[in-house]
């Protein structure tokens, strides 16, 4: 593991910058989360380049080449181990591990790797709670944008962990309609198909929702269908999905595109209120600014 500059400061990158190193630091980064709420360690499964299903205009990786970095079997819990034997002195002193989140340049269910890398997860974590009693409560989280949901391969796999180990799925659902869903996703996955596939899922799985919310700075207008995607939800509830939480939060880096822009806090607050208020009590709904948590 290469140490971060960040990590020779003994300070972190806060929400709105999440940076990969070079080389083999490009596969683990520390990072501030605000969804986290706290320090969550990346495990990027395409370091050397962005390869995913969707091509959202707010999507926050920038465009990059890192062509010297080889992912390859062994990889992922090699740089693990040796985050937490090099460099996690610097953090432990200021800082809780909150989570290991599996996601990086792309749509982490692409992956050849991704079951090894849950697993080397899982194991890391496990025989860190010797010396740091504080993991047995970190989960590995799983932050996907929901196509991985049409593989049987994948939900089947996600499954069998989740029985075993401690494993948050983080789904995207963007929109609320097929229009704003196709804007928004930058493809043509048929918008009640993936809601079909995540139901099918959390009927399996309890998943937390992860909604952005943005707007064309062109027009001002909103990006987001509250009526249609409170029925989405309901639609969920009706095919028994398990959704742990929802969570509504804006942009907080520089987008793919220059006319998408973020809400401000008050906006987002009343979105998060409106959302809250059409749902069962027992339904968690987190909202995020630009810099953090709102609530």
């Amino acid at each position: 593991m290469h140490t971060t500059d960040h990590a020779k400061k003994g300070s972190l990158p806060g929400p709105e910058s999440h940076p990969r190193g070079r080389g083999e630091a490009a596969i683990i980064y520390p990072v501030i989360s605000r969804r986290a709420r706290g320090l969550s360690l990346g495990v990027n499964l395409f370091p050397d380049r962005k390869r995913c299903t969707y091509n959202c205009p707010y999507c926050e990786v920038r465009p990059f080449s890192n062509p010297d970095v080889r992912i390859s079997v062994g990889a992922v819990e090699a740089e693990l181990r040796a985050f937490f034997a090099q460099d996690w002195k610097i953090y432990s002193g200021q800082f809780e591990l909150k989570d290991i989140s599996v996601s990086g340049n792309g749509e982490p269910t692409l992956s050849p790797l991704l079951e090894e890398a849950l697993e080397a997860a899982f194991a890391v974590l496990r025989d860190m709670e010797g010396t740091e009693p504080s993991f047995a409560r970190v989960p590995v989280v799983l932050i996907t944008n929901s196509t991985g949901f049409l593989k049987p391969t994948i939900c089947d796999m996600l499954a069998r962990f989740s029985r075993k180990v401690r494993l948050q799925v983080w789904a995207k659902l963007d929109g609320g309609s097929p229009a704003m869903h196709r804007l928004l996703s930058g493809a043509e996955f048929e918008y009640g198909r993936i809601v079909d596939a995540i139901a099918d899922f959390a009927a399996r799985v309890p998943v937390t929702l992860q909604t952005m919310v943005c707007r064309d700075s062109r027009s001002g207008q909103v990006l987001f269908d509250a009526e249609e995607y409170l029925a989405t939800l309901q639609s969920l509830g009706r095919k028994n999905a398990r959704i742990a939480a929802i969570q509504l939060y804006t942009v907080a880096r520089p987008p793919a595109e220059p006319w998408i822009a973020g809400l401000d806090d008050a906006q987002m607050r009343a979105i998060a209120g409106r959302v809250r208020a059409a749902l069962p009590g027992w339904i968690e709904v987190e909202c995020f600014g630009r810099t953090g948590s709102l609530e």
